[in-house]
C-alpha cells in the first residue's frame, strides 16, 4: 500500500480523464489520496518538480483551517503572503 506524500493517508488507484490531449480524450492511471485528495501521476509529478525548480523553493499550501482564522483585510493578506 502506498501512503500520501502530503498527509500520509491511504492512496488508491484511480483513473483520470485528460480532456486536453491533442489526440482526443485519454484516460490516465494515477494514485489519489482517500484523505486529502492529493493526486500522484508521473507526468504531474515531473511538472510540479520543474515548477518548484523554476521558483527556487517548494510551493507551500495553506491549510483551510488556518486560513479561516486569519482576519479579513490587509492584515490577513500580509499574514498569508508571509
Amino acid at each position: 500500500m502506498t501512503n500520501c506524500s502530503r498527509c500520509a493517508g491511504c492512496m488508491i488507484e484511480d483513473f483520470l480523464l485528460d480532456m486536453e490531449d491533442s489526440s482526443g480524450p485519454m484516460w490516465l492511471k494515477a494514485w489519489r489520496c482517500m484523505n486529502c485528495g492529493n493526486i500522484y501521476e508521473r507526468v504531474l509529478q515531473q511538472n510540479r518538480l520543474a515548477k518548484e525548480a523554476q521558483m527556487g523553493a517548494p510551493t507551500a499550501i495553506v491549510p483551510h483551517a488556518s486560513a479561516e482564522r486569519l482576519p479579513l483585510g490587509a492584515d490577513g493578506l500580509e499574514q498569508l503572503a508571509a
